[in-house]
């Protein structure tokens, strides 16, 4: 039994819900995919449980530095250990299977260790005082240690969690993807459903991967600079240039904005892998794979570039062409999202779908993910960002691409269940599932979008003094519905049975 097994099943309560298989010869595949995925929903599990007290701090008057303690905290939790370690999981359980490789060795441990050690790191760092969002605004944790604010101590634990979270997404993972991709003997004893980098579903991944490693090769330099300097090793007068805020602040909007980008090309390729599996007529076909791979591509170069629309209240910092031209990228992505709307309702029309509960939940958070990218393009726009960029509708669009790609990897992972774990989910909770996260989701990302566009501003804790509680009210509920939603998913993975064993109309995962 791998450690990765082992870790999975010795832990309370989680371990049950994820303990892998290992009488089908696909540990090497399972074990640490599982771990991952459990630990996912661990994080997911401590940002739900932070998320009720941001609301608790408004209704009941609370100190307001509760609020920005967990709002720091729910943040960082959704986006990384939870959003981006769940995506790290299923995916490399899918490229395992398709490849005929092995998820083993150090790279998956690296990856593992740095992700969840950096998370926690920073979560103790936001509990000594230190208060950034998930967008770090460099020099401002520094300028709050001189201040008094929070202590450096803080801040080097906080940057360190940090820099720990950002070696997971920009090297561990992206190496071990191409790793397995371009190197090393196929097992055909692993191989599941084999795939080639012509297909759709697995272009994405490698695309997203160098996304990651090329895009945040900058954000390594400049941030390993600024760890040496905060840990004494590197004397801050030899690297000026690379504690200016300008070029930190490039650096990481150039990755931050292209993990989005990367996340939602991973996402893509594995929708287009899933959603032939479900087809009413058994084709497992895509109504095109050329048109796939095109919107695949186009999202790729119009997306690259688009972070420059984030940098349109920098001048002289940049040049206005600039900011125009990450607004005219940014509307670019809409011309390969939109193939990709066309390739998935061509495909549906031509062979009919099989409505089970994953793929449902694909669709659900692809839908999701359309009405953010709507919300995305006008946030872009040079002169309506002025307007919306400090409001609740940048909020609503950050927390809304996690939770609808969250809810896309969720339903990929219900069909992966079966084969990591030997069992199989009930699909009357499953559907319970998607209705209730796809209620809530959409009622939580049009609440926050109709308060910034009426002025409601983010990361603010006197929500009752400017007349904003309707809207608070109301994110209250939804996010309610949406903690229903991860309760009854729970459930329905505490109470999996065994393939052999009759749960409703469950039709195993191939």
């Amino acid at each position: 039994m791998s450690i990765a097994s082992t870790i999975v099943q010795n832990t309370p309560i989680f371990g049950k819900m994820f303990s892998v298989d290992k009488s089908t010869g696909l540990e090497e595949i399972n074990a640490w995919p599982a771990l991952m995925i459990m630990a996912s929903f661990v994080w997911l599990a401590v940002a739900g449980l932070l998320g009720l007290v941001m609301p608790a701090t408004q209704l009941f008057a609370l100190d307001t530095s509760w609020f920005y303690m967990t709002l720091t905290l729910h943040g960082a939790a959704l986006s990384f250990p939870f959003g981006f370690q769940l995506m790290v999981g299923v995916g490399l359980h899918r490229s395992g299977g398709c490849v005929g490789k092995p998820v083993t060795g150090w790279l998956p441990a690296l990856t593992f260790i740095t992700m969840n050690l950096g998370a926690a790191l920073l979560t103790v760092a936001v509990l000594m005082g230190l208060s950034v969002s998930a967008v770090v605004f460099y020099p401002l944790p520094l300028v709050g240690a001189k201040m008094g604010v929070w202590s450096m101590s803080s801040v080097v634990l906080g940057f360190t969690g940090i820099y720990l979270v950002l070696a997971s997404m920009i090297l561990a993972y992206p190496i071990l993807v191409i790793k397995m991709m371009f190197f090393g003997k196929k097992r055909e004893d692993l191989v599941l459903s084999e795939r080639t980098l012509n297909d759709p579903g697995m272009l994405g991944m490698i695309l997203a991967s160098l996304t990651l490693l090329i895009a945040g090769a900058p954000l390594v330099v400049v941030g390993t600079i600024v760890m040496g300097v905060l840990y004494g090793i590197v004397p801050a007068s030899m690297v000026a240039w690379a504690l200016e805020p300008v070029v930190f602040q490039y650096a990481f909007y150039i990755f931050a904005h292209n993990m989005m980008e990367a996340m939602a090309l991973m996402i893509t390729s594995a929708m287009y892998a899933t959603l032939p599996l479900y087809l009413a007529d058994g084709t497992r076909k895509l109504f095109s794979d050329k048109l796939a791979n095109l919107a695949l591509w186009v999202l790729l170069l119009t997306s690259i570039t688009s972070f420059l629309h984030h940098f349109i209240t920098m001048y002289p910092s940049q040049p206005a062409m600039l900011s125009y031209w990450g607004n005219i990228m940014s509307w670019g992505t809409g011309i390969g999202a939109a193939i990709t709307i066309f390739s998935v309702f061509a495909t549906i029309w031509q062979h009919g779908l099989r409505a089970e509960p994953g793929i449902i939940a694909v669709l659900m958070g692809w839908t999701l993910y359309i009405l953010d990218g709507a919300s995305a393009i006008i946030t872009s726009n040079v002169a309506w960002a002025y307007v919306l960029h400090g409001t609740m509708w940048q909020s609503g669009h950050f927390m809304t691409v996690i939770f609808s790609m969250s809810l896309m990897w969720m339903g990929v992972f219900y069909h992966h269940y079966p084969v990591m774990t030997g069992r199989k989910l009930d699909p009357v909770l499953g559907a319970w599932f998607v209705r209730l996260a796809s209620i809530g989701g959409i009622g939580a990302a049009l609440v926050m979008l109709a308060g910034g566009s009426a002025g409601m501003p983010r990361r603010y804790a006197a929500w009752n003094q400017e007349g904003w509680m309707l809207y608070g009210n109301l994110l209250v509920i939804f996010g309610l519905i949406i903690a229903a939603s991860f309760i009854v998913y729970a459930y329905s993975l505490m109470k999996s049975r065994d393939i052999s064993s009759p749960v409703g109309r469950q039709v195993a995962a191939a």
